[in-house]
C-alpha cells in the first residue's frame, strides 16, 4: 500500500487537500469521485525533502483501541455509525482525531461505506483496521470484528511497550554515565591544572592526557556541537529514506542480542496480524498487502514481498513462505498443517502466541545481560576518572613534600 497526496475541488469550489492510502493512484481517484470531488492532482508521497521533515504523527494506539471498543458498543446496541462518530468527534482526544471523525461523518452521509471513509485517513486508521471493517461490512458482524481489532491493536501496543521498557533503563543509565564523565573531564579535572601550575609542579602522564582531551573539547566545543548535530541529522534523513532504512534494519539483524529479539518480534507480529485478519473473514489474497506493510523490518518486508505475488497467482501460503527462509521451521510447519486442515487462522495465532512467550523470555534474558554489562561500563568510566583524580592528588602531595 502506498500513501498518496491529493488535491481536489468540492462542488462549492473549495479546495480539498489530504492523503490517502491505496494500492494505485486510480483507487485514490475513484474514492475521491465517490465523495463528489473533482480531482486536480494525485501524487505518491515519499522520498522528497518535504516528506523527510514531515511532522504529521499517527494516531496513538490507545486512542484507536478506545475508538474500536466504543464503536463496537454503539453498533451492538443499534446506534447509527454516523451518530457514534459525531459523539466521538465531540470528545476526541486530539484535533487530528476530531477532524478525522468529522470527515468520516461527511463521507458516510454522502453514501460512502465506512471502510472507504476510514481509508481516507491513513495517519489515523491503520490498514489492518480498514480491511477488517471492510470484511465486517460484507458479513454484517461489525461489532464483533471491531472488538477483535481492538484486541489486536492492544496486543501490538503491549509488545512495543515491553521492548521499549526493556531498553529505557539501559539507555538512561549509559547516557547519565557518559554525561557525568564528560562533566568531570571538562569541568572538574581542569581545576587540577591551575593547582599544578600555581605550585610549579609538572603534570603526571595520565592527568596530562585527560587534560589535553579536555582542552580540545573546550576549544572546539562549537565545532563539535555542530558536527554532532549534523551527524544526527544525516542519520535521521538517511533512516527516513528507503535505502537507509534497509541498511539499518540489515545491520540490526547482525547484532548479537538485538537480532534474535527483532526476529522473534517480527514473526509474532506477522503471524498475529495475518491470523486476526483471516479470523475476521478477510481473504488472504486481499489482506496480505496490509500484513506486509505491518512488518516494520525492511529486510523481512523485501523477502516476504514475493509471497504476495505467489498468492496473487493462486498459490498457497506454505510453499512461497518457506522459500523466503526468514521464518523458523516450526512456523512453516504450523502453516503447512493449517493449510491442509483448513485451520490456518488458528495455527497462525498459535504461532503468534508461541513467539509472544519467546519474546518475553528474550527480553528478560537481554535485560539480565545488559544490567551487569552496564555496571561494568559505568564502573570503568567512574573508575578511570577516580584513578585519574587519586593519582593526581598523590603526585601533587609527593612533589609538594619534596
Amino acid at each position: 500500500m502506498q500513501v498518496y497526496r491529493y488535491k481536489a475541488l468540492a462542488a462549492d469550489g473549495t479546495s480539498v487537500e489530504g492523503v490517502m492510502q491505496a494500492s494505485h493512484s486510480e483507487d485514490v481517484r475513484a474514492a475521491l469521485l465517490a465523495r463528489d470531488l473533482r480531482v486536480s492532482t494525485v501524487a505518491a508521497s515519499g522520498g522528497g525533502w518535504a516528506d523527510v521533515f514531515k511532522l504529521q504523527r499517527k494516531a496513538k494506539p490507545r486512542d484507536l483501541i478506545l475508538f474500536c471498543r466504543q464503536l463496537a458498543s454503539f453498533v451492538s446496541v443499534g446506534v447509527p455509525v454516523t451518530t457514534a462518530m459525531r459523539t466521538f468527534a465531540e470528545e476526541a482526544p486530539s484535533k487530528q482525531m476530531r477532524d478525522a471523525y468529522i470527515s468520516v461523518v461527511t463521507d458516510l452521509e454522502r453514501g460512502m461505506r465506512l471502510s472507504d471513509a476510514l481509508a481516507g485517513h491513513p495517519y489515523v486508521f491503520p490498514g489492518i483496521l480498514i480491511d477488517m471493517v471492510r470484511s465486517a461490512e460484507e458479513t454484517g458482524a461489525l461489532d464483533r470484528v471491531l472488538r477483535q481489532a481492538a484486541k489486536h491493536l492492544e496486543r501490538e501496543a503491549a509488545a512495543r511497550q515491553r521492548i521499549r521498557a526493556a531498553m529505557t533503563y539501559p539507555v538512561i543509565i549509559a547516557s547519565l554515565a557518559i554525561v557525568i564523565t564528560i562533566g568531570m573531564v571538562v569541568i572538574v579535572l581542569p581545576k587540577f591544572r591551575d593547582l599544578y601550575t600555581s605550585l610549579n609542579v609538572p603534570l603526571p602522564g595520565i592527568l596530562k592526557g585527560v587534560l589535553s582531551l579536555s582542552t580540545f573539547i573546550t576549544n572546539h566545543e562549537l565545532a563539535l556541537l555542530v558536527g554532532i548535530v549534523l551527524v544526527i541529522l544525516a542519520i535521521y534523513i538517511g533512516v527516513k529514506r528507503e535505502s537507509g532504512r534497509v541498511f539499518l534494519d540489515g545491520l540490526l539483524l547482525k547484532l548479537p542480542l538485538v537480532a534474535p529479539l527483532i526476529r522473534t518480534a517480527t514473526t509474532e507480529r506477522f503471524c498475529r496480524t495475518l491470523g486476526d485478519m483471516m479470523r475476521a473473514g478477510v481473504p488472504i489474497s486481499q489482506t496480505y498487502a496490509v500484513v506486509l506493510s505491518n512488518v516494520r523490518n525492511r529486510v523481512y518486508r523485501r523477502a516476504l514481498s514475493s509471497v504476495g505475488r505467489a498468492l496473487a497467482a493462486g498459490e498457497g501460503l506454505y510453499r512461497p513462505l518457506s522459500e523466503t527462509k526468514v521464518f523458523s521451521r516450526a512456523v512453516i510447519q504450523l502453516i503447512r498443517v493449517g493449510e491442509e486442515t483448513g485451520t490456518l487462522d488458528n495455527n497462525l495465532l498459535e504461532a503468534a502466541d508461541m513467539h509472544e512467550e519467546e519474546l518475553d523470555y528474550r527480553i528478560k534474558r537481554m535485560t539480565g545481560i545488559l544490567e551487569p554489562a552496564l555496571i561494568v561500563f559505568v564502573g570503568l568510566l567512574v573508575g578511570f576518572v577516580a584513578i585519574t583524580m587519586v593519582t593526581s592528588i598523590y603526585s601533587l602531595a609527593g612533589n609538594y613534600g619534596q
